[in-house]
């Protein structure tokens, strides 16, 4: 193989960054598509469950049901997008920087070329996401999805207490979330236990949150 030439090189980077950068915006919007379709089934179901008194309670939990299935395909997305922001982020640092303070004399400490290409050089010629699957979901339960969740326990809660007629107590509205013989309180403690969970991912495994 020829050696590259100087020239040639600048050109090779020149479009490999701007390649990295349209994999990067691509990702993103196929996140933003698995977003609006979670909002989209939630406000459905929860429209449709309190629209009609007829519907039984336990309608609802098709909502986080399918915002679940969004979030782990969102999750997945966002181990993808990572890795080409990571990518775009070091060439940012290794070529984008110096040339931005080129000539300058108050120019900050620079990484050298060496250690650029130290950086980027592991990742190419793979596609293996590097962020874990957990990480990435817990960006997107503290993004977006634990707000979906607490929205839909609250319609939960809204549609048990106004069908079939307006309860009067705590204890009605709790006797009411009773499903297949199993007590409403069970129920009740299920959601919360699950909600409460989906908080302590959402604020204790996702690390720091540039973006996503």
């Amino acid at each position: 193989m020829a050696p590259i030439e100087p020239r040639d090189r600048s050109a090779i980077l020149i479009h490999f960054y701007r390649a990295m950068v349209g994999r990067a915006d691509m990702w993103r919007m196929r996140m933003d598509t698995t977003a609006n379709w979670a909002i989209g089934a939630t406000a459905a179901v929860i429209s449709f469950a309190i629209g009609n008194a007829s519907v039984p309670h336990y309608a609802v939990f098709m909502a986080p049901l399918l915002t679940l299935c969004f979030l782990m395909l969102e999750a997945r997305r966002l181990t993808f997008y990572h890795l080409w922001q990571q990518r775009v982020l070091l060439m940012e640092r290794g070529l984008v920087r110096p040339a931005l303070w080129a000539g300058e004399d108050d120019a900050p400490a620079m990484e050298s070329d060496e250690d650029f290409v130290r950086a980027l050089d592991p990742q190419l010629g793979a596609t293996v996401p590097t962020m874990p699957l957990i990480k990435a979901a817990a960006r997107r339960l503290r993004r977006i999805y634990v707000y979906l969740f607490v929205a839909q326990e609250v319609a939960w809660i809204v549609k048990l207490a106004s069908h079939p007629t307006q309860a009067t107590s705590l204890s009605e509205i709790v006797s009411r979330a009773g499903t297949a013989g199993v007590p409403g309180l069970f129920w009740f403690l299920l959601s919360l236990v699950a909600l409460a969970a989906a908080v302590v991912v959402a604020t204790t495994m996702g690390g720091v949150d540039r973006r996503a």
